[in-house]
């Protein structure tokens, strides 16, 4: 069960991002780490990948008023964010070589995360990831 959890809905928008960001910040400065860790610089990272890929892909066409989920907790020395929105026929799945201009979102949360997945819903998708906290 987690020890500490926040959790807000933001509009699919580009400036939901930046939001986002900052209640990273917010939540991991809350748990007593440092902004100025590498740790919390990873993490908002993670956040904005998947929130901008949440607010560009995870949209339904013709649709307004639809809202972006963030999730993020503490459970022992992992942190876990959990990215919801309301498109369910685009799975995420990792691309791009790093020499591409787009499509390195995925790649960076592999990269910087412990681990992540993809939790389908009847409406939408969970992207998740989790990083350890660093002994």
């Amino acid at each position: 069960m987690p020890e500490v959890i926040a959790q807000r809905n933001y509009p699919t928008t580009n400036r939901s991002v930046g939001r986002a960001r900052t209640d990273c910040r917010n939540f991991l400065a809350s748990c007593g780490l440092p902004e100025a860790q590498d740790f919390v610089d990873d993490m908002v990272l993670m956040v904005s990948e998947l929130m901008t890929n949440a607010v560009t892909h995870g949209r339904v066409p013709g649709t307004s008023g639809r809202q972006v989920r963030m999730a993020i907790e503490r459970t022992g020395d992992v942190i876990r964010v959990e990215v919801r929105d309301t498109q369910s026929d685009k799975k995420p799945h990792l691309c791009g070589t790093g020499q591409d201009t787009g499509g390195r979102g995925l790649v960076l949360v592999d990269a910087l995360s412990d681990a992540w997945g993809v939790n389908p819903g009847v409406i939408g998708k969970t992207v998740w990831a989790e990083k350890r906290l660093e002994q």
